[in-house]
């Protein structure tokens, strides 16, 4: 079975839609660069957004894989060594570049302390360093393009890779990345679902080969 099946159509339709997301959003970096793209969003408040995307933004955190989990243990069990090998394969890659790569990198409120809002609505133990990508945005975009998949319905190819925007989005308004770590993040996870996917396909040709295999 490949990517090509029907099976993936939606699947593929939201990996088009993400990448769409990403060619705006590196269009926007082009055109307003990485500081004032980060100062235009971040401007952009209201008591009513402050609210709001406080709590949003944790849709992008990592305990959010576990509802994911229970739902694919109860109801889509196939599907559990790729949700397993998304959560390895995000958190790997993206703290290959947090703490490798691109090792503290400073987030918006160190390197624009006097520049961004004056009172910041976040602030984590990581709310100065390993900006670089967006732990949440890649968190979301991975979800997002999985459970377009294991949902297979139009509507989600459409929905979940909105939410995940927006979560990017978040973390921006929020003063916690520029907008180049949320681009960095939208990509780790596309490359992470289409890796997890693979390692599915993998595990399920060798669990099918086991089965037709004569007994001797």
């Amino acid at each position: 079975m490949k990517l090509q099946s029907k099976e993936y159509h939606h699947y593929r339709m939201a990996v088009l839609f993400c990448l769409a997301m990403v060619f705006i959003v590196s269009l926007f970096i082009a055109i307003y660069g990485r500081l004032n793209s980060f100062l235009f969003i971040n401007g952009l408040n209201s008591a009513q957004s402050d609210y709001f995307f406080t709590y949003f933004t944790y849709l992008g955190d990592g305990i959010i894989w576990v509802p994911l989990f229970l739902y694919v243990l109860m109801y889509k069990r196939d599907y559990f060594i790729m949700i397993l090998a998304s959560v390895i394969i995000c958190t790997l890659l993206t703290h290959f570049f947090k703490r490798v790569v691109f090792a503290d990198e400073a987030r918006p409120l160190r390197a624009l302390h006097d520049v961004a809002r004056a009172v910041p609505l976040m602030k984590g133990k990581d709310a100065y360093a390993n900006s670089f990508p967006s732990g949440h945005t890649s968190t979301a975009f991975t979800l997002a393009l999985l459970l377009a998949l294991i949902i297979n319905k139009k509507w989600a190819a459409i929905f979940f890779p909105l939410v995940a925007f927006f979560v990017g989005y978040s973390r921006v308004y929020l003063a916690q990345h520029f907008v180049t770590d949320v681009l960095a993040g939208m990509i780790v996870g596309i490359i992470s679902s289409y890796l997890s996917i693979l390692v599915y396909l993998y595990f399920k040709k060798k669990k099918a080969e086991r089965s037709f295999k004569p007994s001797s």
